[in-house]
């Protein structure tokens, strides 16, 4: 088992409250060398809204595709079920995997 070094950050461009487009999610993983992780999909990765604005909800990954630059992924999420987005800040726990080889982070976005 490897370690994985995982970074994101959260984009709320076209989400907003009382919508249900994607919320941005984009990574970066790399192993301990720093070099790029490749080939990762949707079951490589996991988020959890740890924190969400009043009244929100877990979230569904949509899907999950690769940056232009190797190692970099876009994660696309909206509510489960028939949910919105709700005003407010959510802290989003993203745990990451590949085999035996696990990372995981934290990213905020303030979906207003």
């Amino acid at each position: 088992m490897a370690l994985l070094n995982v970074a994101a950050a959260s984009e709320d461009t076209i989400a907003a409250p009382g919508n249900r487009q994607n919320n941005y999610i984009l990574a970066s993983v790399t192993d301990t060398g720093g070099e790029p992780i490749t080939g990762l999909g949707a079951p490589n990765f996991k988020v959890d809204p740890m924190i969400v604005g009043p009244g929100g909800a877990l979230v569904n990954i949509v899907n999950v595709s690769a940056g232009r630059l190797p190692g970099f992924y876009h994660i696309n999420v909206v509510p489960i079920n028939t949910e919105t987005w709700k005003t407010g800040n959510y802290v989003f726990a993203i745990s990451v995997f590949r085999g035996a080889d696990k990372g995981q982070t934290l990213a905020t976005v303030l979906m207003d």
